[in-house]
C-alpha cells in the first residue's frame, strides 16, 4: 500500500512537471507576453477589450478599478467572468492582520451599491483564496503545497475555455494567490493565462511573494510600476468627480477621492484595465527576470531579453492624461445605470 500511494505521488509530481514543461517550461522557461510598441502605442499579443476577464481583489472601497470594469460590464463592453475575493495576505508570516471575512463584507458592500444603482451583468462573488502560499524547502515550485478555493477552480474552467491566441484576462488587485493556486493544481492552463498586477516586488501586493513569483514563472505576467506606485493626485482630482450622479455607485468614489487614501491610491490596481480599451495609456515596456531571494520577488533587468518572464509597464511610461479620460469616459457614460439614475 505505501508503495502504491509513493507511486501515485511520482506520477502526479511527474504530471506537473511535463504539463508545465509543455506549456511555457518549468521556472527557466517562462516566456514574456508578446507585445509590440508603435507610435506611443502598447499592443501584447491576443490581448484587447473582448478576452474573457476576471476581477480579483482584496478590498473593494480603497480603489476606483472596480467601478470602472462593472460599468464597462453594465454597458455589455466587457466579457466578465468573474469576481473574485482574495484575503489580504498583510503579515501572513504572525497570523494575518486582517480576516478573510473583512474582504469580503467590503466586496459584498461594494456589489450590492453597484446593484442598486441600475448596473448589470455583473457576476456573483468567488471566494478565492484564505492563505498565503509558501515556499517548500526544496525551493521547487512543483513541491509547493496548494491550498483550492472556488475563485482558483474558476479561473481553471475560465483559463480551460480559452486558448493562447485569446488567452483569460486575469486582473489581480491584491495577492496572486489564488491564480497561483490555479496554476499548481492545474498546470495545464498557463498558455492560456495573461495575469496583470502592479508593484508585487514591494509591501502593496506582494505580501504573498511566492505566490507572485509562481505566476512569474507559470504563465505570462505584466506589472504596471515595477515596484513604483502612482503619485498623490496624478491622475483624478475631487473635482473630476463633481459631474457624477448621485447614487450609491458614484457617492463612495466621491467620498474616497476626499480622502487621503483615494489621493493616494489614485487609479489604484486598475492601470490594466484603462490600457485594455486604450492602449496608448501605456507608451514603453521593460523586460525583466523574477528572481526569488528567499523572502521576497524581484524583478531583475537582463542582458538579453530571451533571458526575461516579466513584462513591465514603467510607472513614468503610463500615459496619465490617457488613463484618466478613458476612466471618465465609461464612468460618466449614463447608460452604466440603464435608466434608474
Amino acid at each position: 500500500m505505501k508503495e502504491a500511494l509513493e507511486v501515485s505521488r511520482c506520477i502526479k509530481r511527474l504530471a506537473f512537471v511535463l504539463l508545465t514543461f509543455w506549456n511555457i517550461g518549468l521556472c527557466s522557461f517562462a516566456i514574456v507576453t508578446g507585445y509590440s510598441v508603435k507610435d506611443g502605442y502598447v499592443a501584447l499579443d491576443g490581448v484587447g477589450p473582448d478576452n474573457p476577464i476576471i476581477y480579483d481583489n482584496d478590498w473593494w472601497f480603497d480603489v476606483f478599478d472596480k467601478n470602472y470594469i462593472w460599468a464597462q460590464a453594465s454597458l455589455g463592453k466587457a466579457n466578465l467572468r468573474g469576481n473574485i475575493v482574495s484575503r489580504d495576505m498583510w503579515e501572513w508570516q504572525r497570523g494575518y492582520t486582517y480576516k478573510f471575512e473583512q474582504s469580503w463584507e467590503d466586496a459584498t458592500k461594494a456589489l450590492n451599491a453597484a446593484r442598486s444603482a441600475g448596473l448589470k451583468n455583473i457576476p456573483d462573488l468567488t471566494r478565492g483564496s484564505d492563505r498565503a502560499l509558501e515556499c517548500p524547502k526544496s525551493g521547487r515550485i512543483e513541491d509547493t503545497v496548494p491550498y483550492p478555493s472556488d475563485g482558483s477552480r474558476l479561473i481553471v474552467i475560465e483559463a480551460k475555455r480559452a486558448d493562447p491566441k485569446k488567452p483569460l484576462v486575469v486582473i489581480c488587485g491584491g495577492p496572486l494567490t489564488t491564480v497561483a493556486n490555479a496554476l499548481i493544481t492545474n498546470p495545464e492552463i498557463s498558455s492560456n493565462l495573461v495575469v496583470f498586477n502592479l508593484t508585487v516586488t514591494g509591501g502593496y501586493n506582494g505580501k504573498d511573494a511566492w505566490a507572485a513569483y509562481i505566476v512569474c514563472k507559470l504563465t505570462r505576467y505584466v506589472d504596471w510600476g515595477g515596484g513604483e506606485f502612482w503619485d498623490k493626485d496624478s491622475v483624478f482630482k475631487e473635482s473630476d468627480f463633481k459631474e457624477l450622479p448621485d447614487n450609491p455607485f458614484t457617492m463612495e468614489m466621491k467620498r474616497l477621492i476626499q480622502t487621503e487614501l483615494g489621493r493616494a491610491n489614485q487609479l489604484g490596481d486598475g492601470a490594466a484595465l484603462v490600457w485594455l480599451w486604450r492602449h496608448d495609456c501605456w507608451r514603453a515596456v521593460e523586460t525583466r527576470r523574477a528572481i526569488w531571494h528567499g523572502t521576497h520577488v524581484a524583478f531583475e533587468p537582463v542582458v538579453n531579453e530571451t533571458d526575461a518572464d516579466v513584462l513591465v509597464i514603467p510607472k513614468a511610461s503610463t500615459n496619465l492624461k490617457s488613463c484618466r479620460d478613458e476612466f471618465f469616459r465609461v464612468i460618466c457614460d449614463k447608460g452604466i445605470y440603464h435608466g434608474k439614475n
